[in-house]
């Protein structure tokens, strides 16, 4: 490998090794996070240090190493720790899992609410996750799953937020909340209801299933037209989130299919303007990674249900 200073590109190993081993514990930790798409800012609330030392770190390896910039030092720790071991998905999200409640570090985060069921599909209790997170099978394995983002790499995610708008992806997703905060105790009981035996009267039970289903959207119906000025200036039309969100529970009641497995229909999704429909078909906007071979839900996943929501 060439001399770091010498701004030729780097051949061999030597030059990879020679960084690694010269790294302290902390340079490592913060290249590391880097390399998994970080910014310097995230980087310090991960490690809870200062924006600023985390630069001091990036100063003193472009200053006693010779490297010239962030990116380079990346490529090298990269190549380093690519040695050896396999390579980490590119779409696999590197945030700690489950995600705080305050959690903004990733610019494509959207907080979803989903219900953790036991084996017999009785209802444990709920977790914070990701709208965009499942669990894929790792290439050329049957074995190891990973957390993997369905928009892709980081830059996929920065693209995505950037189309939608970071402005509005906050405002949707605060309303979103609310939605699910309110479907919480209707989402309670009909999961109640569908793991209840039917009993002598099947029709009775189908009576109270419908009877949740119809006061649910009778409170959401009451909560998005109060919030109807927030849906304007969103561009998402009342009568277009009315219908998704009947479809999302009627889904729920008759399938109990989770978010992440099907997507808004055409004559729905038609229904919202253009400058949004990329928020409803996120792999369709980045170009995510659809192929079966990579994609699959992690046995665990199977026995978790999102709330249905916008």
């Amino acid at each position: 490998m060439r001399d770091l200073g010498g701004g030729g590109p780097p051949s061999g190993n030597g030059g990879v090794d020679r960084l690694a081993g010269q790294l302290t514990r902390r340079q490592a930790q913060i290249l590391a996070l880097a390399a998994n798409g970080l910014s310097d800012k995230e980087i310090a609330k991960r490690l809870g240090i200062t924006f600023r030392t985390v630069r001091t770190h990036f100063e003193k390896l472009f200053r006693d190493r010779g490297i010239r910039n962030r990116a380079q030092a990346i490529a090298l720790w990269a190549g380093g720790n690519m040695l050896g071991r396999p390579q980490r998905p590119a779409d696999e999200c590197p945030y700690p899992k489950p995600f705080p409640p305050d959690f903004v570090d990733c610019p494509a985060y959207q907080a979803t609410q989903m219900v953790t069921l036991d084996l017999s599909h009785r209802p444990l209790g709920s977790v914070m996750t990701c709208r965009h997170l499942e669990g894929r099978l790792m290439a050329n394995t049957n074995y190891r799953w990973y957390g993997a983002c369905v928009l892709g790499d980081v830059q996929a995610r920065r693209r995505w937020s950037n189309a939608v708008g970071i402005d509005r992806l906050h405002d949707i997703s605060t309303l979103r909340q609310e939605v699910s905060a309110l479907s919480m105790p209707y989402v309670q009981q009909l999961l109640d209801l569908k793991n209840a035996p039917l009993g002598e009267s099947p029709l009775a039970h189908t009576r109270q299933v419908r009877g949740v289903v119809d006061e649910l959207m009778t409170k959401m119906t009451a909560l998005l037209r109060e919030r109807k000025p927030v849906l304007d200036a969103l561009h998402l039309p009342l009568d277009a989130c009315l219908r998704l969100l009947g479809i999302a529970i009627d889904r729920f009641v008759q399938q109990g299919m989770s978010e992440a497995q099907w997507e808004v229909p055409d004559e729905v999704l038609a229904l919202f303007p253009d400058d949004v429909q990329a928020y409803f078909r996120p792999r369709q906007a980045t170009g995510g990674a659809t192929d079966s071979s990579l994609a699959g839900l992690n046995p665990a996943a199977a026995n978790r249900q999102r709330f249905p929501h916008i």
